[in-house]
């Protein structure tokens, strides 16, 4: 194996992530907020990651920055070797097709004044890609996701939500990304169309060979979708391992209480 090859698709170094909060008067010093406080870690192609805690902890500021939607107070962030702060550098900008993300809330994240072909194909706008590869590219990964290619003429008010957020996914899909950031891509649908989405991420990821940094409140769709789990609390990283270890024998107490407030731990030793 080269170098290349093992290097991380993603590489995160003492990330913070601090926010100023309005005064409380003229004269009081600004108020932080510590989103994020020293994440370190990596995401290993093929090996997805899944991000869980409680609302508030960190982890959407966490997969923001690495998308390069977040500019860090401190710290890195490479995707593929290069600092996603320069992504949008024209030097750099061909770099973005490596990494997609998918939104927790299917309908918010498509524009309703555009067509289903707009929407996926809008990705594609970075890449040389002309018109008729384009909607070639739209109708495989549509295809792919399980809707038709009769559906590009149609807008997002037209569709289920589960449908919705499989057109998000197509849309993450048409530049052949290496990594997918899924910020609580299931949290907002029905129980019965999670499964299916969830099995769809799984079918994707052996037909294009994808891998996921997914976000989560949910443990029990981190234990079916990931190889690795990362725990936040308060901004802070408090366990990291795989994820059938840390489901079994828990080394943090806020790791336990969060696998008590969902399923009996397996008894160890």
């Amino acid at each position: 194996m080269t170098a290349s090859k093992a290097a991380p698709l993603v590489e995160v170094r003492n990330l913070h992530k601090e926010y100023l909060l309005p005064r409380d008067s003229l004269l009081a010093p600004p108020r932080r907020v510590h989103a994020v406080r020293g994440a370190s870690f990596d995401v290993r192609r093929g090996r997805n990651l899944g991000v869980v805690g409680e609302s508030g902890c960190g982890k959407s500021t966490l997969a923001r920055a690495v998308m390069g939607l977040e500019v860090p107070t401190r710290g890195t962030v490479r995707v593929l070797g290069t600092d996603v702060s320069t992504v949008d550098d024209p030097r750099h900008r061909h770099l973005r097709r490596n990494f997609q993300m998918v939104f927790q809330d299917p309908f918010g994240s498509l524009d309703p004044r555009q067509k289903v072909a707009r929407i996926v194909a809008e990705p594609l706008a970075l890449e040389r890609v002309g018109r008729s590869e384009g909607r070639e590219r739209v109708i495989e990964v549509l295809e792919a996701v399980g809707l038709k290619a009769s559906d590009t003429d149609k807008y997002p008010h037209e569709f289920s939500g589960g449908q919705r957020q499989r057109i998000a996914i197509a849309r993450a899909l048409v530049t052949r990304p290496a990594l997918i950031v899924a910020d609580e891509p299931v949290s907002a649908l029905d129980v019965s169309v999670q499964a299916q989405v969830l099995n769809l991420l799984e079918d994707l990821r052996e037909e294009f060979g994808v891998t996921y940094m997914l976000i989560s409140h949910d443990l029990a769709v981190v234990q079916y979708v990931c190889e690795e789990v990362m725990v936040m609390n308060a901004g802070l990283v408090v366990e990291h391992g795989r994820t059938d270890d840390i489901f079994a024998a828990p080394r943090h107490d806020y790791t336990r209480m969060l696998l008590d407030a969902v399923l009996p731990l397996p008894e160890t030793g």
